[in-house]
């Protein structure tokens, strides 16, 4: 079985780039790069695309949980397409799509 395409959304990229700079608002820069290193690297350790839960929220998406941040994605043939990014304790309800 080979390894699944993972392909990011322009607003999965934006979410991250959000991400980033909320973190620097507390953080060194040299944490804020560490943890956005572990959120952007968090895809690349599915093996197969049904590994990972559907959300209970956007119930069309699989999610990855890497510390408080939720990384959506969907699959499309064996595409694992990253669709979004977002702080797990913010309201899922508020979050615009």
């Amino acid at each position: 079985m080979s390894k699944p395409i993972i392909e990011w959304s322009s607003r999965a990229k934006k979410d991250v780039e959000k991400i980033y700079f909320h973190l620097r608002e507390k953080n060194s820069a040299a944490t804020s790069q560490k943890i956005i290193a572990e959120i952007s690297s968090g895809p690349e350790v599915i093996i197969f695309p049904e590994q990972y839960q559907y959300d209970d929220y956007v119930t069309d998406c699989r999610r990855i949980i890497i510390m408080n941040y939720k990384i959506l994605y969907r699959v499309e043939n064996e595409i694992i397409s990253i669709v979004s990014v977002f702080d797990s304790r913010n309201n899922p309800l508020k979050m615009s799509s």
